[in-house]
C-alpha cells in the first residue's frame, strides 16, 4: 500500500498565520493568498499554541510541516568568498566565522543559512533569524509531536532553511562513513582469518605427510637391514642410500618414489621452494660415497615444486 504523504505549509506574518495542506510532491515557491490559504489571527504565543493544537487534531500520521517566515524576521547580507576554493564543510565554517562581521550579532544568538554561490558570483547570500524565535517554533512543534522539516524562506527558487539540516546531514554522512569503514574492517578481518586457517591446515597436512614419509623410510630401512644379513653390492648401496636420504632430507622436501639402477639412483619428490632443493643437491655432492648428483626436472604446481633427481654412487 502506498501512502500519500502531506505537507502543511505555514506562512508567518505579523498578527496572522496562513496555511495550506499540499501533497509532498508539490513544490511551493511563492505566497498566493488567493490560493486556498486558511488564515488564523493571533496576538501572542498562547494563540500560536492553540493554532498548533488545532493542527494536531486536523493533521495526524504522515504529515510534515513547513514554516515560511516573513521578510521582516530575516536579515540578509552578502559575503565575499576568499580566493581559494572551499568545500561544503569549509564554507559553513567560513560563513559562521563571518556572522558577527556581517550582522554585528554573536553567532550563538542566531540561526543562519546561505545560498550557494554560482560560478559567476564571488559571494554567498547569507541570511539569519533570531535563535530564540526559531527555537520557540521548534519547541512548540516538539510539544505537539509534529514533524517540522523547514523554517525559513524561499528566494529565487532557493530554499533558506534555518533548521540545522546541514549539520545533521554531515553527522549522518560521517556515521554512514564510519559504518562503512567498520564493515570493511570486519570483512577484511574475516578474510584474513580464513586465509590464516587455510594456511595452517595446509601446513598441518604437509607436516603430517612428511612425518608419514619419514616413518615409511625408517620402517623400510629397518626391514631392509634385517632382511639382508649379507647384502650384495647393489643391495648395500640401496641400504646406504636410503639411510643417507633419511638423514640428509630436509623437512621441506619429501619423496614420492625411489628407483635404483647399478651405481645410479633416481628419486621423485616435492619441495616447498627451489632454494631448499638446490641446497639438498649441493649437500649430496659433498658426500664421499656420491660421485654426482643433479636435478633433472623441476615442475611447479599450485602449492609446491615437483622434481626429479639423479644420483650416481661411488663404487665400494
Amino acid at each position: 500500500m502506498v501512502f500519500n504523504k502531506e505537507r502543511v505549509i505555514i506562512y508567518v506574518q505579523p498578527a496572522i498565520l496562513r496555511y495550506k495542506a499540499v501533497s509532498s510532491a508539490k513544490q511551493i515557491t511563492t505566497l498566493d493568498t488567493s490560493d486556498g490559504l486558511i488564515a488564523f489571527h493571533y496576538q501572542n504565543e498562547a494563540d500560536v499554541d492553540l493554532f498548533l493544537s488545532d493542527l494536531q487534531k486536523k493533521f495526524a500520521g504522515r504529515t510534515e510541516f513547513e514554516i515560511n517566515l516573513d521578510t521582516n524576521l530575516i536579515q540578509t547580507q552578502q559575503l565575499v568568498l576568499p580566493d581559494i576554493k572551499l568545500n561544503l564543510s569549509e564554507l559553513i565554517l567560513y560563513v559562521e566565522a563571518n556572522i558577527y562581521k556581517l550582522f554585528q550579532l554573536p553567532t550563538k544568538n542566531v540561526f543562519f543559512d546561505f545560498i550557494y554561490p554560482t560560478k559567476k558570483n564571488e559571494y554567498v547570500t547569507v541570511m539569519i533569524a533570531e535563535r530564540n524565535y526559531i527555537e520557540s517554533w521548534i519547541n512548540l512543534f516538539k510539544k505537539y509531536e509534529l514533524p517540522l522539516t523547514f523554517v525559513g524562506c524561499r528566494v529565487d527558487h532557493a530554499k533558506i532553511n534555518f533548521l540545522p539540516w546541514r549539520q545533521e546531514k554531515q553527522i549522518k554522512h560521517r556515521r554512514q562513513l564510519a559504518y562503512t569503514i567498520v564493515s570493511l574492517i570486519g570483512v577484511i578481518s574475516c578474510l584474513l582469518c580464513y586465509w590464516w586457517i587455510q594456511a595452517r591446515n595446509e601446513q598441518q597436512y604437509y607436516e603430517q605427510k612428511l612425518l608419514e614419509q619419514q616413518q615409511v623410510v625408517q620402517k623400510l630401512t629397518a626391514e631392509l637391514s634385517n632382511y639382508l644379513p649379507n647384502p650384495s653390492l647393489s643391495q648395500k648401496q640401496i641400504q646406504d642410500a636410503l639411510s643417507l636420504l633419511s638423514v640428509q632430507l630436509p623437512s621441506v622436501i619429501w619423496l614420492d618414489s625411489f628407483y635404483y639402477e647399478q651405481q645410479k639412483i633416481t628419486i621423485d619428490g616435492q619441495s616447498f621452494n627451489y632454494v631448499e632443493l638446490t641446497n639438498f643437491n649441493q649437500n649430496l655432492l659433498t658426500l664421499k660415497n656420491i660421485s654426482d648428483s643433479r636435478i633433472s626436472t623441476v615442475l611447479s604446481n599450485k602449492t609446491n615444486l615437483v622434481f626429479e633427481m639423479e644420483i650416481r654412487l661411488n663404487e665400494q
